[in-house]
């Protein structure tokens, strides 16, 4: 054992001249500009997170002004700190000021660093207020907090403020490969890549984890060790969850969170993780966001490569999955089951993804082989419709084939994006967008299905004899739900436009699905080519706009109901306000 006195990283590489000051430079250059041009003020709070190095700034800035070396014993007469946290009573405070009357013995300046200022009382803060704001010529204040909140409004307008920011990433790597290499420890950079993201902005908190690891392993530094000792799931297993989701894998995924959970790690760990890998993917999608991504090239590349095959709408819905099991996790009564729910959502994704469509039914008398020949556009598929005639020396054809085809044989369809696509109502773009427009009853190609001679003038019973033997063959078909829609309402024929109107949300989209063969069955039947049909929900009173009525109005509308009131009035010789 060695008699040298152990030093953690932490003291023994504290920055002592302001070069040495990691990731504040905006405020280093602004103090010492104000040392170089003599403007020294009487009070300073430095506020910001732990370990970003408002201590440290503090006590260079203090030898600064009196022209101290880091080394000089005569700094213990001129710069005097006090721990708030303690020292927080108004005695404390008191002797504060009783001190600051006596000059320095040393230097120009007396300065008082006062660290965690925010734990001081009322009083104290009041007895300090005083000598705050006009101390000797010969004191300078620092005032160091992280909860810059707490402190009263009037210290604050005593003070000049500098707001410390949290350390980046890579500063911190930077610093911590410095460090490594001084102590002569061969560090991989994905692992201090770790303990910086671990350390969440706060140097001294990766100084101490590097010491700890360091203690562990020696003069190596892997990333496997680093990972294993922070307790902190590697990148790869996150790659591998994605992997499988996007195979729609949900045995693989679920047996991979049970080894994750074998290994310690919590499964909230597990939630939180996932979804900043997530995060991490939807930025490398765009080369102008990558930078807010920081991880080591050879970590981006991966991420990039991931990101490519990875759709964005799965990125987004999954993230809105772990969002969602994040909020519920602490409430859960089974909170593996909540995780395992949120992977098998997750999964399901992709699938969700490719099916763009809902298949309509099948035609009565169609071959099932039209189930299998469905024609492909762009990777969603499009099941056509038409319902058949009920003239038997009539019969509507559907061509549908692999090969591209001329747009006028193939019937119009209906795309509708599905699982969280529509619950979330996802724009879709490009040729997707052009498919998932509404069809309102107009048949591409309609010249090879509808004939352009049916020109006889609709009526009222003919209409309604079209709908009701069109209701005739659903009921056949056992479509119990449509055919008591279909019968819910009147028919109404307006010129040459069919109206009906439905009672709810639910009726208008399943009869919008049967529009297709809808129509063209009114029109074959009721002989005219350009029959329209539009379907409509039902206006209910809560669609009304509410009317507000003045006393005297409503008296008004009671008189008009009720004249015997209007006579009351007169004779009790009552006036209206």
């Amino acid at each position: 054992m060695s008699d040298t006195q152990y030093l953690v990283s932490a003291r023994k590489y504290r920055p002592q001249e302001w070069d040495e000051v990691v990731g504040q430079d905006g405020i280093t250059q602004t103090l010492k500009q104000a040392i170089s041009t003599g403007q020294i003020a009487q009070a300073y709070l430095f506020c910001g997170p732990r370990g970003v190095g408002k201590t440290t700034s503090a006590r260079i800035f203090a030898r600064a002004i009196n022209g101290f070396s880091p080394d000089d014993d005569a700094i213990s007469f001129n710069v005097f700190e006090l721990d708030a946290a303690s020292n927080n009573k108004v005695e404390d405070i008191r002797s504060i000021v009783d001190q600051v009357r006596i000059p320095p013995q040393y230097g120009k300046y007396k300065v008082y660093i006062i660290d965690e200022v925010h734990m001081l009382s009322q009083a104290a803060f009041n007895a300090f207020l005083k000598t705050l704001e006009e101390p000797p010529a010969h004191a300078v204040f620092i005032l160091a907090t992280t909860e810059k909140q707490k402190i009263i409004p009037t210290i604050l307008s005593r003070c000049q403020i500098f707001d410390f920011h949290r350390i980046s990433v890579p500063s911190m790597v930077d610093h911590l490969k410095d460090i490594a290499a001084k102590e002569g420890v061969n560090a991989s950079e994905e692992g201090l890549h770790v303990i910086a993201a671990k350390a969440d902005g706060a140097l001294r908190d990766s100084l101490s984890m590097f010491d700890q690891l360091v203690a562990f392993a020696g003069k190596e530094l892997t990333y496997d060790v680093v990972t294993d000792q922070l307790h902190v799931l590697d990148h790869d297993t996150y790659f591998q969850v994605v992997d499988y989701a996007l195979k729609a894998n949900i045995p693989d995924s679920l047996l991979l969170f049970d080894k994750v959970l074998a290994r310690g790690f919590d499964a909230h760990h597990f939630i939180n993780g996932l979804g900043s890998h997530l995060r991490n993917l939807l930025v490398c999608r765009d080369q102008k966001t990558l930078n807010l991504f920081e991880a080591t090239p050879e970590v981006k590349k991966k991420y990039s490569e991931q990101a490519a095959i990875a759709d964005l709408y799965f990125i987004i819905g999954a993230i809105e999955v772990l969002n969602e099991a994040d909020t519920q996790y602490r409430m859960s009564q089974h909170q593996r089951l909540l995780v395992e729910l949120a992977i098998m959502k997750i999964c399901s994704l992709q699938s969700a993804e490719k099916k763009k469509t809902d298949d309509l039914i099948a035609p009565e008398g169609l071959a099932p082989s039209v189930e299998a020949s469905k024609p492909k556009v762009d990777g969603i598929h499009v099941v056509t419709e038409v319902s058949p005639p009920p003239v038997a020396d009539t019969e509507a054809t559907i061509k549908t084939v692999q090969e591209p085809t001329p747009p006028a044989l193939v019937p119009a369809a209906k795309v509708k994006p599905t699982g969280v696509l529509r619950k979330k109502g996802v724009a879709l773009a490009g040729k997707s967008a052009a498919l998932a427009e509404p069809n309102h009853g107009q048949v591409v190609g309609e010249e090879n299905i509808v004939d352009q001679s049916w020109t006889e003038e609709p009526t009222q019973e003919k209409v309604q004899e079209a709908w009701n033997s069109f209701i005739d063959i659903k009921r056949k078909q056992d479509r119990v739900s449509l055919v008591s829609s279909l019968t819910m309402c009147d028919v109404v024929l307006m010129g040459k436009n069919v109206r009906f109107e439905v009672k709810n949300a639910l009726q208008e989209e399943q009869l919008n699905s049967e529009r297709v063969g809808l129509l063209f069955h009114l029109r074959q039947v009721l002989k005219c080519a350009d029959l329209e049909l539009s379907i409509k929900l039902e206006k209910t009173s809560d669609d009304v706009p509410k009317v507000f009525l003045t006393d005297k109005e409503k008296y008004m509308q009671m008189a008009e109901k009720n004249p015997v009131l209007e006579d009351l009035r007169k004779r009790l010789d009552l006036d209206l306000a």
